[in-house]
């Protein structure tokens, strides 16, 4: 079953279900919500399927990445900060070759986060292969994995878009 299938069940089911219909069930409304956010969100799933609830180790990937990440987001909410104080145009003006600098950066790390969260994928396609003889550990790294790699992911599109506006 596809994400659109997926999406469509749910839907109808929901609909069906909502407290606010004839013959609605709340809990069971509660508990399809959490279904359905236990499949769209692949950490949580893989973390449901093997029955895992507490993290693991930092993932390795994430460590590497963690460094980067965190200095990008850093530089991007200081550029940001200051452009939005500045109060001239020569002030503004000499802030556009950092910000082109910034975006330019950020576009690398967001690729080398898009570049792990594929390896992701394909590891999760893997295992999906060889279920359920899956190691619950290995599911959990992964779910850690997902987690960072998609939180990143958010965080940068989240600078990407604010650098947009101000670039232009």
């Amino acid at each position: 079953m596809d994400d659109e299938e997926i999406a469509t069940a749910y839907r109808k089911l929901a609909g069906a279900l909502h407290p606010d219909q004839q013959g609605g069930d709340a809990a069971a409304f509660r508990e399809l919500g959490e279904a359905a956010a236990i499949l769209r969100d692949p950490a949580r799933r893989l973390k449901e399927l093997a029955g895992i609830s507490a993290s693991h180790p930092f993932p390795e990937k994430a460590a590497e990445l963690f460094s980067k990440v965190a200095e990008i987001l850093q530089r991007s909410d200081a550029l940001i900060a200051q452009t939005g104080m500045a109060s001239n145009a020569l002030t503004k003006a000499l802030l556009m070759a950092p910000l082109k600098s910034l975006s330019l950066d950020l576009s690398s790390v967001q690729e080398q986060l898009s570049t792990w969260r594929i390896s992701l994928e394909e590891e999760m396609q893997r295992i999906d292969s060889h279920w359920p003889e899956s190691n619950p550990e290995t599911l959990s790294h992964l779910a850690d994995s997902f987690a960072y790699a998609d939180r990143w992911a958010s965080q940068l599109r989240e600078r990407e878009l604010a650098l947009e506006a101000i670039l232009g």
